[in-house]
């Protein structure tokens, strides 16, 4: 207790010397609150959690569950998110969390470097750390299916009355997958379904660049506020997961690109620094001060050996971002880099600009390869495709597909707007493009065609399933139902099906004693054939072939009625397509009918995310509550221990009275105590009954739909 009254003395005392104020330490301000509230369980002898409190090197150490503190994050900190009782478990345990005086000496300590004594040095702020990076051999496209998004999102952050310029596009190098950059969001789409895949919200502000991993499983935005904050954050498309954010800009961010490794990302804009972060910590390893204008344009080759930045001024350079050294200054353009991109071998990067021309540079001696004008009002986009054409974007509202050598191949017509960005899908047989009102739209290169537009700035959940559900509603029920002779093809189809089933069982079977007979007939030649041989072996052997034989025909007669009953069935299938009616807006109707089981699971997700957020919530209510009514019956416990020692009136009218205060006050806890557990009842009912119809939604959603009209 001296150590406490000693650091009430130095904390709140006037004449407390400067740098005690301004220093908190370990020995002089935590460890007596350690001493008062955590090291009966949290000491030398018990350890409870593998975890001693009592010293500073084992408050560094941390626990079983690995470091408690985190030098300048207090917020990261695990010792920090148990004190304040905002994470299981709770310190001190069924007890209130601590006086906020008390609180703030440790965010202060933790905030301040950890420092042990008012001498010792600070410990420097760590930062997340995350190991992304892959080995150089494994850059590439990945083992088994493309990465695609799983169960995401698909609410919206914010739907704006009119679409805006669309600055982030891309497409997964592997998967049928764009994303778009949208309102403090990003969307995933199918590119060839045209589906909405999932969201992924982006609050630091507007996504600006927008770029796909070289594996296809993260995706890279860079943006921010205009002038005021920057960032680069990365996704694990898969899951939705932020894996990791660098970046702490005074502006937006402009250009960003993640090395093939995943290792480094790299950013520019307007403050005209090109900076290169490492994934692991996000540390600073370089920042390059080369260019006099804004950055507009970054992007690491295919093979991680470069490093491309173009700035508003037309400069082009190259760089070798291991230690961010200068390898060519090119001549450049004569107007604003608009974009830059790789051609797949790393040995040509081409840049687009304001002054209408495309240029190609190869990377051996940073030459110049090819120049054209694209786009005479303005070439705004540049990407490669996996097999070496080009796409552009211009100013006049077109798309052009160019050739390996620069001759043109399509022009694609978008519109008035000027056309923004673009990108080739993973195939390289579809085009995307963005313009300046924020439409999307996707081109078939070979035939040059509008295949379709993606939605930038969808409605909310609610409004997009309720359009569904009009939609579904609008088919007229005669001109959808299924014919008579429909029917009556489709119950034979299903009968048909059972048949060729229980058909192709019998085949197996059949086989499976044929191989079985078989490889004993083997057995058998071969003891024939050996020296000594049993004077049955020849009988055994023909008892053998004769068996064979006759699983033999079985086979075969086996594998004809299979045969025959696929071929009914195909039959079977050939008149049902002949005989629906209707087939065009039966299509229509199961797709309109996808989308509302689709979006409708989407909102029991929404509803199910919700409910969780509401039980953690109740729960935590609830903890603060049981340790509040804890804390004030061990306070009456005291109280009526001390009434009963004590001899004068008026040390007795004293506890008396505060005994009075402290029993109001616990039948208060007590009652709030109540509320707050039927309210985490009523919470893990809901959440309970949400997750059910989750489930129901999911499962109705996947059930099979019949291949006709019934």
């Amino acid at each position: 207790m001296k150590l406490f009254y000693l650091f009430t003395l130095l904390v709140l005392s006037p004449m407390a010397l400067p740098a005690a104020q301004n220093k908190t330490t370990y020995a002089d301000h935590v460890l007596p609150l350690i001493e008062n509230h955590c090291g009966k369980c949290h000491n030398p002898d018990k350890k409870k959690g593998d975890l001693d409190l009592t010293t500073y090197p084992g408050v560094l150490k941390g626990g079983g569950s690995g470091p408690v503190v985190i030098a300048g994050n207090p917020d990261s900190s695990k010792l920090w998110k148990a004190i304040t009782q905002v994470e299981d478990p709770t310190m001190p345990p069924n007890k209130p969390p601590l006086p906020d005086k008390e609180l703030a000496v440790f965010k202060q300590w933790i905030a301040g470097g950890l420092l042990e004594t008012a001498g010792s040095k600070a410990i420097a702020a760590s930062k997340p750390t995350v190991d992304l990076s892959l080995k150089i051999a494994s850059v590439g496209k990945p083992a088994g299916p493309p990465p695609m998004p799983g169960d995401l999102s698909l609410e919206i952050v914010v739907h704006t009355a009119r679409g805006n310029p669309i600055n982030g596009l891309a497409a997964s190098p592997w998967a049928p997958v764009a994303a778009i950059a949208g309102q403090k969001q990003i969307l995933l789409y199918h590119s060839t379904r045209l589906e909405l895949l999932g969201i992924l919200p982006f609050p630091e502000g507007q996504p600006w660049d927008l770029k796909f991993s070289r594996s296809g499983k993260l995706l890279l935005a860079g943006g921010g506020h205009g002038a005021k904050s920057g960032k680069v954050v990365v996704w694990n498309i898969e899951t939705g997961e932020r894996v990791i954010s660098v970046g702490s800009e005074y502006d937006i961010v402009l250009a960003a690109d993640l090395s093939p490794d995943q290792a480094r990302v790299a950013l520019g804009g307007p403050d005209r620094l090109i900076k290169i972060y490492a994934t692991r910590d996000g540390d600073l390893e370089h920042k390059i001060k080369k260019h006099t204008d804004w950055i507009t344009a970054l992007a690491f080759s295919p093979n991680g050996e470069f490093l491309v930045s173009g700035d508003r001024n037309g400069s082009v350079s190259l760089w070798d971002p291991d230690n961010g050294q200068e390898l060519f200054t090119t001549a450049g353009h004569k107007g604003a880099i608009t974009a830059a991109a790789w051609r797949g071998d790393s040995k040509v990067v081409a840049t687009s600009s304001e002054d209408g021309s495309v240029k190609l540079w190869e990377t051996s001696e940073g030459k110049q390869a090819k120049t054209w004008v694209a786009h005479a009002a303005g070439a705004l986009g540049v990407a490669y495709a996996q097999d070496g054409q080009l796409v552009t974007a211009g100013r006049e509202g077109t798309l052009i597909v160019w050739n390996a050598d620069g001759t043109k191949r399509k022009t694609l017509e978008m519109g008035r707007e000027p056309a923004v960005r673009c990108a080739f899908t993973a195939d390289g047989t579809r085009v995307l493009g963005a313009d300046f009102a924020g439409r999307v739209a996707l081109w078939d290169v070979k035939e040059g065609k509008l295949a379709g537009d993606l939605d930038a700035n969808p409605l909310p959940l609610a409004d997009r399933l309720e359009a569904a559900r009009r939609r579904l509603a609008s088919f007229p029920a005669d001109i959808l139902a299924p014919s008579p002779e429909a029917a009556r093809l489709s119950d034979e189809w299903r009968t048909k099906t059972n048949e060729v089933a229980l058909a192709g069982k019998a085949a197996a079977q059949a086989q499976a004693g044929f191989d079985t007979r078989s490889r004993e007939v083997v057995r058998l030649k071969n003891l024939a054939a050996a020296p000594g041989k049993s004077a049955d072996i020849s009988g055994e052997l023909a008892s053998a072939r004769a068996a064979r034989e006759k699983l033999r025909t079985l086979l075969t007669n086996a594998v004809a009625l299979l045969t025959e009953k696929q071929g009914q069935l195909v039959k079977i299938q050939e008149e049902l397509q002949g005989t629906t009616r209707a087939q065009d807006a039966r299509a229509e109707q199961a797709a309109a009918l996808a989308l509302v089981n689709r979006l409708t699971v989407a909102q029991s997700l929404a509803e199910l995310s919700r409910a969780r957020e509401t039980v953690a919530l109740q729960k935590r209510g609830l903890d603060r509550n049981q340790a509040l009514v804890v804390a004030k019956e061990e306070e009456i416990q005291t109280l009526t221990r001390d009434l009963g020692a004590a001899r004068d009136s008026s040390t007795k009218s004293r506890l008396k009275t505060a005994l009075k205060s402290a029993v109001a006050d616990a039948t208060a806890a007590h009652a709030e105590a109540k509320s707050a557990a039927t309210a985490f009842d009523t919470a893990q009912r809901r959440l309970e009954q949400v997750t059910r119809e989750h489930e129901q939604r999911k499962t109705a959603s996947a059930k099979p739909q019949p291949p006709t009209g019934s």
